[in-house]
């Protein structure tokens, strides 16, 4: 059940495009331009699919679950959201359960049954995305880089000077004059959050516009029980591993949780090994589904997803991200584990500057 607020009389109130402040008028006739559109791309259809990358992270979430609440405000009934993975992070989970998103993943879609396909956070082709090749795609909205690709044929709105898709969709539902109820703020300020690490990293003027906007209409006691879930007891064994296995190469910090039960477990250690002082770089890799799963995390330079990018080309995968935060995934192709480990631990080496010769055990300090 959708959660709006309500004024003194008891009524219910939702977020609008009057609670925005001040925007220079040319950057909200550019977002009306682009909404209309989107919308003439879309209509007259009453079936449309929102797919995602394979491991949804909080924006990823939180803009389909935006683009859901605008189809539906142009009067599409059923929208659905699906992914080719699923979502694993206790966080992220939380945050679909205690705000009640509702998706359903790709197994049980027929892409083909839909009249209109909008893919979010994501790009056609990339190798994070499961939606099969012969889908058709209609809409793109995403703010990560991407290789110059033809994208003639559908609606394409990739902003890379933005630090979260959330705020792009955030400025769709403004001008769209969409209400957007408190659960709907919660996610998206969520989303705007977690891709800008609170604000420190890629923020343009928009992610801080929109930050300030919705924090006044968040649910702060549900988005309270989303930052800090519950966890298994699996999330602290994965620690346990995650420290023993970490090797410290200089100002690389590189640990290998073997196989995890979620590619998100890798990302949420990459984050959380970043704060050790003395590291400018971490890189955790995993095994999920005979792929090698990884990702990369700098503190100060800009070129993690060109360091993600490398890497994958080196090793026959697919990678890529932000300046400060990337990932990828590399195909075992029947070969051992220790194989392939071994490899990309030389392909680190190599990209990296650094050696084992001059390594240092973060338990042991040997």
């Amino acid at each position: 059940m959708q959660e709006y607020r309500r004024d003194q009389r008891g009524n219910h109130k939702s977020m609008g495009p009057d609670n925005f402040t001040a925007q220079s008028e040319k950057t909200y006739v550019g977002y009306r331009n682009v909404v209309e559109e989107l919308r003439k791309r879309i209509l007259p259809a009453s079936s449309v699919l929102i797919a995602t990358h394979d491991y949804p992270d909080p924006d990823c979430l939180a803009s389909a679950w935006g683009i859901y609440h605008l189809l539906r405000h142009w009067g599409i009934e059923n929208p659905v959201i699906t992914f080719g993975g699923f979502v694993g992070r206790s966080e992220n989970r939380t945050m679909l359960r205690v705000l009640g998103m509702k998706v359903k993943p790709l197994v049980v879609v027929t892409p083909t049954d839909f009249e209109r396909v909008i893919l979010v956070d994501t790009f056609p082709a990339s190798g994070n995305l499961s939606l099969p090749t012969k889908a058709r795609t209609d809409a793109v909205i995403d703010h990560h880089p991407r290789a110059n690709s033809d994208s003639t044929s559908f609606f394409c709105d990739v902003r890379e000077e933005i630090g979260a898709t959330s705020t792009l969709v955030t400025q769709y539902l403004r001008a769209a004059h969409c209400p957007i109820p408190e659960t709907l703020a919660t996610a998206l300020f969520y989303g705007i959050k977690t891709d800008t690490r609170d604000m420190s990293r890629n923020v343009s003027h928009e992610d801080l516009e929109c930050y300030r906007t919705l924090f006044d209409w968040v649910d702060h006691r549900l988005l309270s029980r989303i930052e800090f879930p519950d966890r298994d007891v699996e999330y602290f064994r994965m620690l346990h591993r995650a420290a023993g296995n970490m090797l410290l190469l200089q100002k690389v910090g590189y640990t290998h949780l073997g196989l995890v039960s979620t590619p998100d477990h890798i990302a949420e250690i990459a984050d959380l090994f970043l704060s050790l002082e003395t590291l400018e770089w971490t890189i955790v890799s995993g095994v999920f589904e005979d792929q090698i799963f990884y990702s990369v995390r700098s503190k100060e330079s800009e070129t993690a997803g060109q360091k993600a990018q490398l890497i994958a080309r080196r090793l026959n995968g697919s990678g890529g991200g932000h300046s400060s935060m990337a990932a990828g995934r590399i195909p075992m192709s029947g070969l051992p584990e220790n194989r392939v480990r071994e490899r990309f631990i030389e392909v680190i080496e190599n990209e990296f500057g650094v050696s084992r010769h001059d390594v240092e055990s973060l338990i042991t300090g040997q």
